[in-house]
């Protein structure tokens, strides 16, 4: 107990700092009104009573009539999605109003491992962003089904869980093993229960009684909801269902029609999931999730409440997510609640955006050269990329094709095809059908554990010349190459491997675009500011000469994704996502 902010509070003890002049967002009444804020030791002390607009202290800050709203609150996000490390990713989201955001290293995690994760906390805690890190629960993600560069096993999690800086565990993605009682997953959630740390959810499409056995079990929160039915069933069953704004899912508009006209309510938070850095620089980061809540209708103070009591509450977090006697300092001036313009920025009482700009740059902590070097993997020759068919006699093969829609959520679905056989080989080109051009992709294992290889094809996927490669492929970030020429395709994955990681595209035999990631085949080391144009250029260019259309960098990385259904491919093979199972290429042969 803190009997100087006993003191202070009362009034016999001076204030270090005053913020005077300022419209009250109260998150507990939902009123707004003048009012003024007193702290002490970096916690605040005292508000005033409506229409008392000055206070004395040692320092005294004019908030010029802004609203002041509680430092905004992501429940659910991968630091490493941003593309950037975590002091440029802090710097990147502190100007737009965040202060505590909850991460799941699982990306790093599923290439170096505990140390990848033991990194990212290390690297954390210097950092005035207040960082919650859960332990990431499914490395790798659908363990059946895939390898990873790890394997954390309910011994690796009951020890990670011990870690100081590990919060809970972090999304559930193996929604099937935990609704049907997979062993490894329920020694997981049974470590977790034991630690009496956060569960957190990822449950996409499962209601009913599924949904019921998916709560029971442990994991109370979703963050996958993609249509307003299944906001509904969820938010019925008490569920925390977080609404997703991210680079690719764009999950807002659906899910406020499930608030529409019920008031305030209490199991909403906000999260922003997989952001590039190039639009947190231009759009904001739980600011625009605020404002995007607005646009669909939200009323802005229960906009605000999502990002900041309601997640200060699911993170049973009493110190902050409120202006209030007894929480944190984390205050945030913005111009207007519809548009949510920061102009400063407090954490703990301290200044550190001012007029809109960061005024305390943020520690980085150098990653040892072993995680800039992440990409193992043998020499890649055009023979690795025939498709082959074992019956000598075949003139013609039935295939099973996983298919993108542009449909919210972004899913995913085999169709079957003919394709005709040539010299025991598979003629992709030959397709004129549904969302041709048929694309190959090749997926190889690339962290030196096994040698496997996946070869299938796509449909939808856009790429028309060339190929693209990446290392960034969820969750396993294996080296996937997707394209329509496989001279390009073996180029692109060469490229890659020789440079460490990152995202690479070739047309005609020459590299047009390369965005270097070396940090685990992830991250770049460049600031935001200077990163995020580099993304938009690679963007530019892929669109402009191989892959058209929206979403290009998510066309490369969700191919690989077996916990989002329905159908995707890893190093073992083709996946049904909601049987995780096997699937052959191959139907039958005539």
């Amino acid at each position: 107990m803190n009997r100087k902010l006993i003191a202070a509070a009362r009034g016999d003890h001076p204030l270090d700092l005053a913020i005077n002049n300022i419209r009250l967002v109260n998150v507990f009444t939902g009123e707004i009104y003048p009012a003024a804020i007193g702290i002490a030791d970096g916690t605040i002390v005292h508000v005033t009573a409506p229409g008392e607009t000055e206070l004395e202290a040692n320092e005294t800050i004019d908030g010029q009539g802004k609203f002041a709203v509680p430092g905004l609150i992501d429940t659910h996000l991968h630091i490493e999605s941003s593309m950037l490390t975590p002091a440029h990713y802090a710097e990147a989201v502190l100007p737009h109003g965040t202060t505590l955001i909850v991460t799941d290293p699982h990306e790093i995690g599923n290439v170096l491992g505990e140390e990848g994760v033991r990194y990212m906390v290390e690297a954390s805690k210097v950092l005035d962003l207040r960082v919650m890190t859960l332990a990431p629960s499914c490395v790798p993600s659908a363990p059946a089904v895939e390898t990873g560069g790890a394997d954390f096993t309910p011994e690796v999690i009951e020890r990670m869980l011990t870690w100081d800086g590990i919060d809970g565990v972090a999304e559930v993605m193996n929604y099937h093993g935990v609704i049907h009682e997979d062993p490894r997953m329920m020694g997981i959630l049974e470590a977790n229960e034991r630690a009496g740390k956060i569960p957190q959810g990822h449950a996409p499409t499962v209601v009913g009684r599924e949904l019921s056995a998916y709560l029971v079990a442990g994991p109370d929160s979703d963050h996958e909801c993609r249509t307003m039915e299944e906001a509904i069933a969820k938010l019925r069953a008490g569920m925390i269902v977080d609404i997703r704004e991210s680079s690719f899912s764009l999950n807002m508009a659906e899910v406020a029609k499930a608030i529409a006209g019920k008031g305030y309510l209490p199991n909403v938070t906000l999260c922003t999931d997989d952001v590039l850095a190039s639009d947190l620089i231009d759009r904001g980061h739980i600011n625009h999730v605020v404002v995007r809540a607005i646009e669909e209708g939200i009323p802005a103070v229960d906009a605000i409440r999502y990002a900041t009591l309601n997640a200060a509450n699911r993170l049973n977090r009493k110190d902050v997510g409120a202006i209030a006697p007894g929480r944190l300092a984390d205050i945030v001036l913005v111009d207007a609640l519809e548009t949510m313009n920061v102009s400063d920025v407090f954490i703990g009482g301290e200044a550190i955006v001012k007029e809109g700009r960061l005024i305390k740059r943020q520690q980085h902590l150098e990653p040892p050269q072993a995680y800039l070097q992440t990409v193992h993997l043998p020499e890649i020759h055009a023979d690795d990329l025939r498709l082959d068919v074992d019956d000598p006699n075949a003139t013609e093969a039935r295939v099973r094709v996983i298919e993108y829609d542009f449909a919210p959520g972004l899913p995913t679905g085999f169709i079957e095809t003919v394709l005709p056989v040539k010299d025991g080989q598979l003629v992709p080109e030959a397709y004129d059908g549904h969302k041709g051009p048929l694309n190959r992709v090749a997926v190889w294992h690339r962290h030196g554990l096994n040698n496997n290889k996946a070869l299938g094809l796509t449909a939808g996927f856009g790429i028309i010349e060339g190929a693209v490669a990446t290392t960034v492929a969820h969750d396993s970030h294996h080296l996937a190459v997707l394209g329509v020429n496989t001279d390009d395709m073996v180029m692109a994955a060469n490229e890659l491997r020789k440079r460490n990681g990152g995202m690479i595209a070739v047309k005609n035999g020459k590299v047009i675009a390369f965005l270097p990631l070396p940090l685990a085949g992830l991250m770049s080391l460049e600031e935001g500011e200077t990163f995020a144009p580099k993304i938009k250029e690679f963007i530019e260019i892929i669109q402009a000469e191989v892959m058209p259309g929206k979403n290009p960098i998510h066309r490369m990385i969700v191919v690989t994704l077996p916990v989002i259904p329905a159908a995707k491919i890893t190093d073992l093979g083709l996946v049904d996502v909601n049987k995780q199972e096997l699937v052959p290429l191959i139907i039958e042969t005539k």
